[in-house]
This record gives structure tokens, sequence and C-alpha cells, in this order.
């Protein structure tokens, strides 16, 4: 392209409990400037029949990536004792003891693949899953003894998982993981559209049945002092958007994500724009980016919950953790899900010495029972916050192939 562009086409901001261990950890990255503060006069919710923008004003702290995530991320992965190994995937797992007998410590041979032309990736005294999604569960299922009998069951039925957003009283009656889809629509104009409302960085959407979220990226990312700031139209060329679906429209336009085929992609791009357009209040076909591209997160947000801190099993020695084991979904409820589990581990390996030394034993008794996630927003919750709960889906639609595709099979 000749040019640099950038979006933030996941996690668009996030939020903390006050008083919370995850606010106290939000503050360190704060103070060293890996996160900055989305002031409530620009970030707030746009109503999709009326035009109207009204921001939040609910004094609450919107935290987002200061030129993104990946600082923050990146600072994660570099912690003192920890190596993390990226690109590396990690598609099967199978069980061994340091003994012959069945009470022997159990540890775990990892690989890239099942069968014998997997990369080898060594063996480890644990493994935690912080995943979700079929590439989850299918990695659970790998974990069998030399029989062909499951070794970890607890984890192999909690990983188990259907997607598609559902009505409620259709949720009620799942005993499993229930996964929203959603699309990103990526765009770039190089004029800017500032004009249609110079305050509005960020919105969640409501009364469309198309779009959810619009933001700004380029100029919520116009960071100051690690506090952001409404720059001037002329600093902020070429424009990057980002458009969020909602679950259902993402549902009902469902397709292989590993490979979206080129027409379906011009269809959700277009019908994303066009409402992208309404929203705003803008002329049709007066919105023409330079630069489009589109994502589905075929596993988006989860729609039930586990109602547990974290997933696992001492005799195991496998666990797993993330924001639909406690839910509502949010980057705070994967956040204290983690923090959970590291507990439960450092309790099983190094009791003496541990933050919370009966975390292992609680945490393990712990069983898994499945509700629906209510209150959160189509993006997730927000902690502390109030923004629009999703709207409850309608019906599915009969299947249809989808066009230069066929059916999806999601992830």
């Amino acid at each position: 392209l000749g040019r640099a562009l950038s979006w933030d086409h996941a996690c668009q901001y996030f939020t903390a409990t006050p008083g919370s261990v995850f606010e106290s950890m939000a503050r360190e990255w704060h103070e060293i400037g890996l996160i900055g503060e989305w002031p409530d006069a620009n970030v707030g919710v746009l109503d999709a029949s009326s035009g109207m923008f009204v921001p939040f004003r609910d004094g609450a702290t919107r935290y987002v990536g200061v030129g993104g995530l990946k600082k923050l991320t990146t600072h994660l992965a570099d912690c003192e004792n920890v190596t993390v190994v990226r690109p590396k995937w990690v598609g099967a797992m199978t069980p061994t003891r340091d003994g012959t007998e069945e009470t022997s410590p159990v540890r775990w041979n990892l690989a890239s693949s099942p069968g014998s032309r997997g990369e080898q990736l060594g063996t480890f005294d644990f493994v935690a899953v912080a995943h979700n999604g079929k590439c989850a569960a299918r990695l659970a299922s790998t974990a069998q003894w030399a029989d062909g009998t499951g070794a970890v069951p607890k984890l192999t039925q909690s990983l188990q998982c259907a997607f598609g957003a559902r009505p409620t009283f259709e949720l009620k009656k799942q005993r499993k993981l229930i996964l929203s889809s959603v699309w990103a629509l990526m765009v770039a104009f190089d004029e800017s559209l500032m004009g249609t409302n110079d305050s509005m960085q960020g919105a969640h959407v409501t009364g469309s049945d198309t779009i959810a979220w619009v933001s700004n990226v380029t100029a919520k990312r116009a960071l100051s002092g690690g506090h952001a700031s409404t720059p001037s139209p002329s600093s902020t060329v070429p424009e990057c958007w980002v458009m969020h679906s909602t679950p259902t429209y993402a549902r009902d336009n469902k397709c292989p994500q590993e490979a979206v085929p080129k027409q379906f992609a011009e269809k959700v791009q277009t019908e994303m724009l066009a409402e992208f357009e309404r929203i705003l209040g803008l002329p049709p076909g007066t919105a023409k980016p330079s630069t489009s591209r589109v994502q589905l997160w075929g596993a988006a947000n989860p729609l039930t919950s586990a109602n547990v801190p974290a997933v696992f099993d001492a005799s195991g020695k496998v666990g797993a953790c993330g924001d639909w084991c406690q839910g509502p979904p949010s980057i705070e409820a994967a956040a204290i899900s983690a923090v959970a589990l590291a507990d439960a581990v450092e309790a099983l390996f190094r009791k003496d010495k541990a933050r919370v030394p009966d975390a292992a034993s609680i945490l393990d008794a712990t069983q898994v029972w499945w509700s629906p996630c209510g209150g959160a927003a189509a993006l997730g919750a927000f902690p502390g916050t109030e923004v629009p709960a999703m709207a409850e889906p309608k019906e599915k639609p009969k299947e249809t192939s989808a066009p230069g595709g066929g059916r999806g099979r999601g992830r």
C-alpha cells in the first residue's frame, strides 16, 4: 500500500471494577505508559435511528492501548522467568508418568499435531489452556492414554462448545460454552469523516441489526501524556475506522473464517458500509474507503459462562482459564480467571511458598455449571460501567449456502 495503516480490530477498550485486583494491574500498566485513558466525552452510545450520540458521563475509567495493545501484550510476554515461544501451534497433548505406577505423577508431552509427524515441543509438568472454541476442544480430545481412554475428562467436558447467537431461553438449556461470532470491518479514508460528529471517537450502536460498534481508531490513538486527546482533522489522514457487527448479523452471515470467500467478503463489506453511512448520517455512497478489510471472529464472545473462577484438575495436571469461566465476558474476567488458575498451579507445586496455599484444593473441588451471560453488550461486558445490553437475538433463519464457499464450519 506504500503506507502503514493499523486498526484495533478486536478489543476496543476495557474497564476495571473499582477496588479490584485488576484495577491495580491496570493502574500499573497506565503508570508505565502501556495504556491510556479514553475520556467520557469521546465514547458513548450512538442511536442508529436518530443519529444522536450520547457520551458517557459515569466517570468510569476506560483504558485503551497506547498505539494499540501490542505494547501491553509484549510487556506481559517479557516477564521475568517466563519464556514465550511464538508463533507456535500446539495441537496434541499426550499424558505420560514419571514412574510405572498408576499413582505416579502425570506429565505432558506436547506436539504440533497428533501422530508421528507432529513436531515434538517438549514435556511439561502442567498444561494451562488459555483458549476456547473448537481448537481448544480438539486439543483436549487428544489427551488419551495408550488404551484410548480420556486422560482429562473434566477439562474435555468443560471445553465443549457450539456457536451462534440465540435467544436466552435457548441458552438456558445449554450445558456447554456457546460463543457468538462477530464481523470486523476495517476501513481507511483519505478524507476525514470527523465533521460528522467531532467529539465521537467510539460508540456502542443501538437500534441497528447490522452494526454494534463503530470507532475512529486514528482519533482514539491520538494519545498525549497517556491520555486520549481530540486531534484536528488535518492530523488524522488517512483516517482508520473499525466496525463490529451484531452477533446476530454474524450468525446469519457465517462462512469459513480461515478463508473467507471473496464474494462473501464483498457482501459483508457492502452491507456494513451502507449501515455505517446511515447511522453516521452520511449520504449513501459517499463513504468511499481507500483501503478495506473484513475479519470474521468465529469465536468472539461467550454467551454462556461456566460459573467457576477457572477449570482445574489437580490429578490430571491440567487447567483452563478465560472470560468464559466466571463471566460475563470481559478483559477483567479473563485476567481474574488467569490469576485464579495461576494461584492454583502455584499451590499445587509449592504450597509452602504459595500466595494462596489452599488455592489448588479449593479450585479442584469446583464444578462447572453453565448459565447465560446476562447484561453483556455485543462486545462483552465492561465492569464498573453501564453499556447497552446485547439485543435479544432473533430466530435463526433457515440454512442457505454461502456465496462462493458453502456453509462455514466455524471455530
